[in-house]
């Protein structure tokens, strides 16, 4: 599978939900003026539900377009098929390519830097944030030495789009011996109460800089 092209999940299971979903999201964004909007897989589509997002932001008027499963070339078939066409944030945060598994580093880095190429060509007055990978499984695994890799690469993969930034939000879910709690990603790959707190805290901070940033 090409990471970098876009495109629809299939209805496998024959309810339509993914392009119901899509279609939602493009709806809101013609319904609903939003300041900021966080947009991308599993991590966004579950943050609605944490007690961070009540508390944090949304009193700063935010939109999320997340979708369980997502991989890059599914957010770009979104994004190219209406979800940023009626809508102008002030911030866009990205989480993407953590769930791209079979994909390699360099393959993932090409697709997150043609997703956020393609988010600032459609918004290029929003300051765009893209979330590092977060940590998958309990121990070390060749999949998060993959996303570490990704990790390592993605500042200098955007540095070439002005409006866009990497954010690096994973600062203490993997503990000195390598493991990943279950306090912190009850599944050992989706986010706790907790574990949205210690990772979106720091999203909070970037994304509160770039809303007031004389303050």
């Amino acid at each position: 599978m090409d990471d970098a092209k876009p495109v629809a999940r299939t209805n496998k299971f024959g309810d339509n939900r993914w392009i119901d979903l899509h279609e939602l999201f493009v709806a809101e964004a013609k319904d609903k003026e939003a300041d900021v909007l966080f947009i991308g897989d599993d991590h966004i589509a579950l943050l609605e539900q944490s007690e961070i997002f009540k508390e944090l932001f949304a009193p700063l008027h935010c939109l999320c377009f997340g979708a369980l499963g997502d991989r890059t070339s599914n957010l770009l078939w979104r994004i190219e098929n209406g979800e940023l066409d009626n809508i102008t944030p002030k911030v866009i945060v990205v989480s993407i390519g953590g769930f791209n598994y079979g994909s390699s580093s360099a393959e993932i880095l090409s697709a997150i830097h043609t997703i956020a190429q393609l988010i600032s060509a459609k918004q290029p007055s929003a300051n765009i944030f893209v979330m590092k990978l977060l940590p998958c499984g309990k121990m070390p695994n060749p999949w998060r030495d993959t996303a570490r890799e990704v990790n390592d690469g993605l500042e200098a993969t955007l540095s070439t789009i002005s409006n866009v930034k990497a954010i690096d939000s994973d600062p203490s879910l993997v503990g000195s011996d390598g493991s990943v709690d279950h306090h912190d990603m009850f599944d050992f790959a989706h986010l706790t109460q907790l574990g949205y707190r210690k990772t979106f805290e720091m999203v909070h901070v970037a994304v509160t800089g770039a809303l007031n940033p004389e303050q």
